[in-house]
């Protein structure tokens, strides 16, 4: 008697072989398909990188605007002041008008000024000139205006501050 156990027929010979090629087949497509993942993460960082370094470099470049242009404008702040100190001291239509078109011009190159007066004294924005009779850390007076530049200091408010005494006589 034949042991059909054994033996293998033709066609269950060919599905066994169709098998172990489709089995190498969807390996084979596995490690393509972890291949091509792998490179798709690949470049996805490097893109990701890449935009990281423009807008660094974009960063840097409006650094280096704002810092030259910080520069110049220190430079004229001195003339602002004096403009400003002739209009108080003197009743000139002319010179009103010539300080207010110098603060308009910094005020639209990002220039705000910084409010001191009655404020209570802030050491990031502010520095102390002298103290006085008055209310204790409270700027009684304005020396010399300060200024921020985009939200950054370009120049200290120069003031005085109470100094919480009271004169003695009084």
């Amino acid at each position: 008697m034949i042991d059909t156990n054994d033996t293998k027929f033709p066609e269950e010979e060919i599905d066994s072989e169709k098998e172990v090629v489709q089995e190498a087949q969807r390996d084979e497509s596995a490690e393509w398909q972890e291949k091509a993942e792998q490179f798709e993460n690949k470049y996805l960082r490097v893109l990701a990188d890449y935009q990281n370094l423009e807008k660094r470099r974009i960063e840097e470049r409006i650094g280096l605007l704002q810092s030259a242009n910080r520069d110049l404008l220190l430079k004229f702040l001195p003339i602002l002041d004096t403009l400003v100190l002739a209009q108080q001291h003197e009743e000139n239509k002319t010179l009103g008008v010539l300080a207010g078109q110098f603060q308009d011009t910094i005020k639209a190159e990002g220039i705000t000024s910084i409010k001191a007066l009655g404020e209570k004294f802030d050491p990031t924005v502010m520095e102390v000139i002298a103290t006085q009779e008055g209310k204790e850390g409270i700027v009684i007076q304005e020396v010399r205006a300060g200024y921020l530049l985009h939200d950054r200091l370009l120049r200290p408010a120069g003031v005085i501050v109470g100094s919480g005494q009271k004169k003695e006589g009084k």
